[in-house]
């Protein structure tokens, strides 16, 4: 029997599907598989889903800020954030997709207890709220080198803090060769190229990895650079996991302090790490908690047309707890 190779609704990717994530934006997980086992597929791949929306509290954390290398600004913030994704099929044609991601992220800021030692510029405490808009372009083809098969994928994504313009174009791209596929056991093996001014490194490899470790439903994901977990199911609708996963942010400022460039971003690359529950409602819609740590690997903010190591502010801060609600939707 002919396989029918796919590419199930790329956020995606950053973050379930999000536009914005560097490590999901290049169909890591692409569905080499019958049409018939895309819902098993995006129930093991949260970032195969056609649309998620999720909600995340960050417990209070210390943070340390330098500013061109000297003592800037430390103090506690605490974040809450609210992300949504819907992802559409636009056309596919002997083994090409296209599809199209918009994506839309609301961040919460609590800054206390802010201690400057500059005198300018300065971090004031109180709340604050920045959203981030993006649309991605997805491309995907099946093909061969050498009678083996490989896919290929790019996606093409704009951001914005609003309608009015784009803050920044990202290129993303993979290629990856399906190298095992059987009922209890999937590897590929790959690259992902990153064109983005906030990924700390432009190439890194890509390990899917899937395999059954039992008879009573214990499951190893490995999705990297994106995460790996172990999930155990529960009953055919409800799953256990625990894991971890990597996802990145941004959001834009303009600025009309003279000690500031005018435009720059700040943008962060974070772990969560912790359990998980999952529960399938009807056919399509998945709910699922989860909680655990947080930790940020970087945080640096980019003045617009500079790159990752000429960040002008950098970050440090410890990790917290955070707890996650996600609503998502399987394809249909």
């Amino acid at each position: 029997m002919k396989i029918k190779f796919i590419v199930i609704g790329m956020l995606f990717c950053s973050t379930g599907t999000y536009a914005q994530n560097m490590f999901s934006m290049s169909s890591l997980h692409p569905a080499d598989t019958l049409r018939s086992e895309s819902q098993e597929q995006a129930l093991r791949y949260p970032s195969l889903r056609q649309a998620s929306v999720t909600a995340d509290l960050f417990g209070s954390g210390h943070f340390d800020s330098k500013l061109n290398g000297k003592d800037f600004s430390s103090g506690k913030v605490r974040t809450a954030r609210i992300s949504s994704s819907f992802s559409v099929p636009i056309s596919s044609w002997n083994g090409n997709v296209i599809g199209a991601t918009i994506y839309h992220n609301e961040q919460f800021f609590d800054i206390r207890e802010a201690d400057n030692q500059l005198a300018a510029p300065r971090v004031n405490t109180g709340n604050m709220s920045k959203s981030t808009l993006g649309l991605s372009l997805n491309f995907s083809r099946m093909g061969a080198i050498f009678h083996t098969p490989v896919i290929y994928s790019a996606v093409f994504t704009g951001l914005s803090d609003n309608l009015s313009a784009v803050r920044r174009f990202n290129f993303n791209g993979s290629v990856v060769f399906p190298l095992k596929r059987t009922a209890d056991e999937y590897l590929s093996l790959g690259a992902l190229v990153q064109i983005d001014p906030s990924a700390p490194v432009p190439v890194l490899p890509v390990i899917n990895y899937f395999r059954k470790l039992n008879s009573s439903g214990l499951q190893l994901i490995i999705g990297l650079p994106q995460g790996a977990s172990l999930k155990q199911a529960l009953s055919p609708k409800a799953w256990i996991y625990v894991g971890s996963a990597a996802n990145t942010y941004a959001s834009f400022y303009t600025s009309g302090d003279p000690t500031l460039p005018k435009r720059f971003s700040h943008n962060t690359i974070e772990f969560k790490t912790g359990p998980g529950f999952e529960y399938l409602l009807g056919k399509c819609v998945v709910i699922g908690v989860s909680g655990g740590i947080n930790s940020i690997a970087s945080a640096r903010t980019i003045a617009k047309g500079s790159r990752y190591d000429d960040a002008f502010v950098k970050t440090t801060g410890k990790s917290v707890p955070y707890g996650e609600f996600r609503i998502s939707l399987l394809p249909f």
